[in-house]
């Protein structure tokens, strides 16, 4: 009897050295360790980019997205997609690989045989028509119909919003070193070249109309109902940034304020704000979060200014981890 106790205390200790190994692999603040890293986007990204395009920016127009998703993945120069590594077990456990973010730009006179642009083209002009003043609907026109001298690139950014920030001005000094590299490479067949020589960007972001149209004629709130007016605005709403709208990601307010031209137009609620990390907001398009109506932004860019984004990006406090300013 002596050694089956014996034998049950050392099992025991056994057991309770294999819980103490588990929670030393724990991280003690609960928080999920994950690795980002950038890669060329590849054939291998097809589905996983197709879903991040058919999930974000563009459900106010019928995208042949299968197409457009080959176009991003077929152009392995230029262009960059990020992907997270996490333990799907534990400690020797296998890894997991998610694709959470691509930034690219194709050039619309390179792809216009395929559908999409056109497409896109259309819609784009369509909406300008109804939400514009003429003369951004002529700058959008000229973007979108070829002149000689010029070379348009449609700017694709889908990410998940909760990527660590100090990811994005990398993102992006990537993007102006795969299109420098593409124009001076001996790599790339010479009659491909002259398509990366951009000099003008088209983008489309989402962002957030605070208010109602008229609101500012209304009248005020009075005494307490001021007071308390005012307490839900500033617990609530988020800090509004160029144009008068609420932007979720930061490097869109720079795009748009740095625009050659720029217009705004409501959409319906949609879920795609949860698949790019926003919790608790998806599918809100008024009130809710404060951000109040969901809108997409429609803007273009010249090169330079692209150029000066970018360079603003790295000195901005908004790409700076929370804690790490200085």
């Amino acid at each position: 009897l002596q050694e089956e106790e014996d034998d049950d205390e050392d099992e025991e200790e056994e057991d309770d050295d294999d819980e103490d190994d588990e929670d030393e692999d724990e991280d003690p603040s609960g928080d999920l360790d994950v690795d980002f890293e950038f890669f060329d986007p590849t054939e291998d990204d097809y589905h996983s980019v197709g879903d991040l395009i058919k999930n974000g920016l563009f459900e106010f127009v019928e995208l042949n997205f299968a197409e457009l998703a080959d176009c991003i993945v077929g152009q392995g120069n230029i262009g960059t997609v990020i992907k997270s590594e996490s333990d799907a077990g534990g400690a020797g456990g296998d890894k997991e690989n998610t694709v959470c973010g691509v930034l690219t730009t194709l050039n619309l006179r390179q792809f216009a045989k395929q559908s999409w642009p056109k497409t896109l083209g259309a819609a784009m002009l369509k909406k300008a028509e109804k939400n514009a003043d003429a003369e951004v609907v002529q700058k959008l026109k000229g973007y979108l119909q070829h002149r000689e001298g010029s070379e348009v690139g449609l700017m694709v950014s889908e990410r998940f919003v909760n990527l660590p920030p100090q990811l994005i001005p990398a993102l992006h000094r990537a993007l102006l070193e795969d299109i420098e590299w593409s124009c001076s490479t001996k790599e790339c067949p010479p009659e491909e070249k002259p398509f990366y020589g951009f000099t003008n960007f088209i983008g489309i972001v989402r962002c957030f109309q605070v208010g109602k149209p008229g609101a500012a004629g209304a009248a005020a709130p009075k005494g307490k109902r001021r007071k308390a007016a005012a307490a839900a605005t500033s617990s609530e709403a988020e800090p509004v940034g160029a144009g008068g709208f609420v932007w979720p990601r930061p490097e869109d307010e720079l795009y748009f304020a740095k625009a050659a031209f720029s217009f705004a137009f409501p959409v319906a609620a949609s879920g795609s704000g949860r698949q790019r990390g926003e919790s608790g907001v998806a599918g809100a398009s008024k009130g809710g979060s404060g951000r109040g109506q969901e809108m997409r932004a429609i803007f273009g860019l010249t090169r330079k200014a692209f150029d000066k984004v970018v360079k603003e990006m790295a000195a901005s406090p908004k790409f700076v981890p929370d804690g790490e300013e200085e």
